[in-house]
């Protein structure tokens, strides 16, 4: 996903703009054959503007992140803007909602995304990408958790994270991915 991550970055975040600022983009990319069975596909990616360099900023990391995005319809989720007050972005097959995380904001990303878990289950576990405190306090060198403990961890991503004040993205989708030739791609994988 780091193709359509820069590509979408280029085209909507301004010149000069902000890296802690409302203008930064926050994406949270799949890559194309994530879910189709393809062999060692399923990384996600975490971009923006990178505060620690002014310039292009990812990091990725595995885990059930990337196919549960996939699992929500989307190839990708990007954020821009900041909220007043700390939030956290709900995603499941009807669309997105924004939601109030006071109650997770100031614990560890961990804790947070075990309690986001039990709160928002339904059918299938959700999946949970979430900073910390260190994210929250705009720590340049904090990074995003997903599966208790998976850090995409490089370029400041998880201070972006908490310069918009978003707690979490939680990914509760169902909808199943197919490739368009299952078996052209076990075979080539």
């Amino acid at each position: 996903g780091v193709g359509l991550g820069a590509w979408y970055l280029y085209k909507n975040i301004p010149a000069g703009a902000d890296p802690m600022g409302p203008e930064n983009i926050l994406g949270f990319t799949s890559g194309i054959l994530t879910g189709t069975g393809s062999v060692m596909t399923g990384r996600w990616m975490a971009v923006c503007k990178s505060p620690l360099t002014g310039g292009w900023g990812d990091s990725n990391c595995g885990g059930d992140l990337a196919p549960a995005i996939k699992q929500c319809g989307f190839d990708a989720v990007f954020i821009k803007g900041i909220s007043q007050t700390p939030v956290y972005l709900y995603v499941d097959n009807k669309g997105a909602e924004i939601r109030d995380a006071a109650k997770y904001w100031g614990l560890d990303a961990v804790e947070a995304e075990e309690t986001l878990i039990r709160d928002t289950r339904k059918k299938k576990k959700p999946a949970v990408a979430v900073i910390g405190p260190s994210g929250e306090n705009l720590s340049l060198i904090s990074g995003i958790s997903n599966d208790m403990g998976r850090y995409a961890a490089r370029s400041g991503v998880g201070a972006v994270m908490g310069s918009k004040k978003l707690k979490a993205l939680v990914l509760a989708g169902t909808k199943i991915i197919k490739g368009a030739e299952p078996e052209k791609i076990k075979e080539i994988s």
